[in-house]
């Protein structure tokens, strides 16, 4: 990819998918850090290093692979509502999905229950549909996170298997 990349930008009825930028690391830091955000997610909150890695890393995808993370932004607030977007994170799993589009998607708490993770996940979804030629994507969901396998279901990914990661057993999904 090169310098002048465009990350796209998506819209739905009450969102926006964009470009990570500089000023939103506040809030995706806060995010991060809240334990309500990763008790499915690692477990615990980020300190504000780790959190900055995530952050450029996510925004990092683009220029590589051609896809990536977005912001997920509120339309009506501008507030930033979380992250959703696809990786490539070579992870160490069995069954192995390196090499396929990773999707991931967290929110801050405030935001949770009011349908936002579905609707910026299966625009997410739609973008990948239409611009990764095809390629099997893949999620990994904690077994006890109800609400991220009802997402994952709805934006057609099937379980395919079980695994651990780093210590935590994992549901992986497949689609495509």
């Amino acid at each position: 990819m090169s310098a002048d990349l465009k990350i796209p930008v998506i819209k739905t009825e009450r969102l926006k998918l964009r470009a990570h930028r500089l000023e939103d690391f506040p809030a995706i830091r806060d995010m991060w850090r809240d334990p309500q955000v990763t008790r499915y997610i690692g477990g615990k909150p980020r300190p504000e290093e780790e959190v900055w890695l995530k952050f450029l890393r996510n925004a990092g995808f683009w220029t590589h692979f051609g896809y990536g993370y977005w912001v997920i932004e509120e339309k009506k607030s501008g507030a930033v509502v979380g992250e959703t977007g696809f990786g490539e994170f070579k992870r160490d799993l069995s069954p192995p999905i390196k090499g396929e589009p990773e999707m991931g998607w967290a929110l801050a708490a405030p935001f949770h229950g009011k349908g936002y993770a579905s609707e910026a996940a299966l625009a997410a979804v739609a973008w990948g549909d239409d611009h990764l030629g095809g390629a099997r994507m893949s999620c990994i969901v904690s077994p006890e996170n109800a609400p991220s396998i009802r997402i994952a279901e709805k934006c057609g990914f099937k379980k395919t298997g079980e695994a651990v990661y780093h210590g935590d057993d994992v549901l992986v999904f497949h689609r495509g």
